[in-house]
Parts: structure tokens; C-alpha cells; sequence
């Protein structure tokens, strides 16, 4: 080592000892130790004040503890109060438009209203729809489904047939009359044949005859298509051959076969759409619609 270094060395810890003496003898010679056993009381309240400051410390982290379970629960009470309001916000109904016409309990028509409106608004009434929302009708119905439960069903209708319609459905419900479903068009994306497939009994859609450029009496509001998976849409070639629809129906073209849902004369709806006016496409000789009725 340089001695130069070591030289400063010897020096700094010369000073340092004689730090350490001078504070010994300023001290009274007494270490930590020495003065705890002569000042018992004094180092007794230090001891107290250290033990009160861990018990507060420990009761803080204590605290702590239990208050953050009961938190989360207040919180989680509170998300559930707001979610059970929010809840029972969206389950209240509408108010009735002052124009309903009720026919019989769960029975009734009336115009159609904004909520109504952005349900079928570019599905079943386009953008380049020529009927007028005031010429159709949203109408509630109660019907027996295939498993015989009573539901409730919507249509909508040309305001000139909803007295008939309800007037037919309420006869059809209180005779046990099955049937399967009665949705808007729209709960199908306005897809006449997916609607069918289903075997749902719907209304108005405007969309043009299946095969033709020309419009549907569904696209007024003036026909009604009941069952019809099991009353398909027949229409003829040419050459003899059928077209029927919707695919898988075949099995209910041959009307002389005995079937459940089948629509013929001698049917309870068949009867009771004519009582009203209506006529039967299972009548018609071009082609044969027996899931079809209406009135022009």
C-alpha cells in the first residue's frame, strides 16, 4: 500500500477513536444498557409506548381485514339492487296506446308504435315499402301451441282485417285449435321460407309472390299463412312435375292422406276465415296454397 495512503489511513482512525472516548465520557461513561438499569421507569414507558404502537398497528391491520369482506359485500349488495332495478325497469310493459281495440282478454289490436316500428323497420317494411304504418295493425292473439300450452302470439295486419283476425283467432283458442307459433315475419329476418320451416303462422311481410316480380297480398297486410309446414304451397310444371314448399313438406302435398294440422274443408280455421270473407288458396287451380288466406 502507498504509504502516503496509509498515512491517512492511521490518521482517520485515530480521529474516530477519540470521537468515540469523548462521547463516552460526555455521556458519563454510561451505554444504553447501563442507563435502562439505572432509569427502570423511563425505559419501562418506552417499552409501554413501543407495545402500544404494535398493538396499533395490529388492530389497524385487523380492521383492515374485516372491513374489506364487508365491503365487497356492500358492494356486491349494491350491484345486485341496481341490477334487480334495472330489471324491473325492462320488464315494465308500455303504456296501451289510447287507440287499442280489445276483442276479448289477451285479445286486441293497435297502431303500430315506435318499439314496434324499429322491430320490423328494413325487415318485413323495407325502406322502399309503399304501404302506410297507418293502414297496418300490431296484434296480440292467444293460441293453443303443438304441446297444448296456451301463449301468447303477435301479428301484424292490415288495419281492415284486425277485427277479423282477432274475431277468428279468439274462436280458434277457445275450440283447443293447435298451433305452432305465431311470430313476426321479422323474428325470421323476414325469410318467408325460414318462417315456414319453422311452421309459423304470420301475416304481413312485403315481399313479392315466390317465383314472380309481383307483390304478395302479404306485402298489404291482406293474407295469413296458418300451419303451413303441414299446408305447403304447390305449384305445377309444365311437365307435370310439383314444385312444393317449403322443402320437407311433401309428405302433406297428397290431401287425400289423413294427417294432424291438415287445413281443408271440413277445418275449423277453414270455416271461420270464410265466415269472414276470406278466401282459401288451397281453392285456387293454378297452384294450390293451402296454409293460405285473405281477403282483398
Amino acid at each position: 500500500m502507498n504509504k502516503k495512503l496509509l498515512k491517512d489511513f492511521a490518521l482517520l482512525l485515530g480521529v474516530i477513536i477519540i470521537a468515540a472516548i469523548g462521547a463516552r465520557f460526555l455521556a458519563g461513561g454510561e451505554t444504553l444498557s447501563d442507563y435502562a438499569k439505572k432509569n427502570p421507569q423511563a425505559a419501562e414507558s418506552a417499552s409501554v409506548e413501543e407495545k402500544a404502537v404494535e398493538a396499533a398497528s395490529a388492530a389497524s391491520t385487523e380492521t383492515s381485514t374485516q372491513e374489506a369482506p364487508a365491503m365487497a359485500s356492500i358492494e356486491a349488495s349494491t350491484e345486485e339492487m341496481a341490477s334487480e332495478a334495472a330489471s324491473q325497469e325492462a320488464s315494465v310493459e308500455p303504456e296501451p296506446s289510447p287507440e287499442r281495440i280489445t276483442y276479448m282478454d289477451g285479445f286486441y289490436y293497435e297502431p303500430i308504435s315506435n318499439e314496434v316500428f324499429k322491430r320490423i323497420s328494413g325487415v318485413s317494411y323495407p325502406v322502399d315499402c309503399q304501404v302506410s304504418l297507418d293502414d297496418l295493425r300490431y296484434v296480440v292473439l292467444q293460441y293453443v301451441d303443438f304441446n297444448g300450452d296456451s301463449k301468447s302470439g303477435e301479428m301484424i295486419c292490415n288495419k281492415a282485417l284486425a277485427q277479423d283476425v282477432v274475431e277468428i283467432f279468439y274462436e280458434l283458442y277457445q275450440n283447443n285449435y293447435q298451433i305452432e307459433s305465431i311470430k313476426l315475419i321479422d323474428e325470421f329476418n323476414g325469410d318467408d321460407t325460414a318462417s315456414m320451416l319453422a311452421n309459423n303462422t304470420s301475416c304481413f311481410n312485403y315481399r313479392v309472390v315466390e317465383g314472380t316480380t309481383r307483390l304478395s297480398n302479404h306485402a298489404k297486410g291482406r293474407a295469413i299463412d296458418l300451419n303451413p309446414f303441414y299446408n305447403p304451397y304447390i305449384t305445377y310444371n309444365k311437365d307435370g312435375s310439383t314444385n312444393i314448399s317449403p322443402e320437407g313438406s311433401e309428405p302433406y302435398a297428397d290431401r287425400t292422406s289423413s294427417f294432424p294440422y291438415k287445413i281443408d274443408e271440413d277445418d275449423l280455421a277453414y270455416k271461420l276465415f270464410k265466415a269472414h270473407g276470406f278466401t282459401w288458396g288451397g281453392n285456387w287451380n293454378s297452384c294450390k296454397d293451402y296454409q293460405h288466406f285473405e281477403k282483398k
